[in-house]
């Protein structure tokens, strides 16, 4: 058996405590001051300077078929935005060329081109004159890319 740290308590002592815990009724004001709370911080703007979009904000649009897309930022002066993609399983993304470098980082599941596959944390450039042909997904997958503006 490996040594804890003193800091630690061991997993049967985590246990026992957990079920000598008993659920407590909190009275409604309290429970009403505690869900208030809670809604004030998620509905807290932003630090100045900054943006956020929630997972559940932005809208999906239909890119082709099996590929949707959400625009997450746009720089019109860099004539460049941010998006996500959406690929269903065995979906293809269009042919297209590149005037800008194509940054896009593979989130969930995987993308390739060819034989050329990128699983989830993989990375990939396309740089300016560059074409993606074959650009499809076997599994389906989640993309955060960031491009020119079309």
């Amino acid at each position: 058996m490996a040594l804890q740290p003193e800091h630690v308590l061991s997993p049967e002592v985590t246990e026992a405590l957990a079920d000598a815990l008993r659920p407590v009724e909190l009275a409604a004001t309290e429970r009403d001051l505690m869900r208030a709370r809670i809604l004030n911080r998620v509905k807290a703007a932003p630090p100045d300077g900054t943006a956020t979009i929630r997972a559940h904000e932005g809208i999906w649009q239909d890119y082709a078929p099996g590929v949707q897309i959400k625009i997450l930022h746009q720089e019109p002066k860099l004539s460049s935005m941010t998006f996500l993609v959406r690929m269903a399983p065995d979906s293809v993304v269009p042919l297209h060329d590149h005037v800008q470098e194509e940054h896009c980082l593979v989130l969930d599941g995987e993308a390739s081109m060819g034989e050329h596959i990128l699983h989830a944390g993989d990375w990939h450039v396309a740089l300016p004159g560059s074409t993606h042909h074959n650009f499809s997904s076997r599994t389906g997958c989640l993309l955060l890319i960031r491009a020119e503006m079309r």
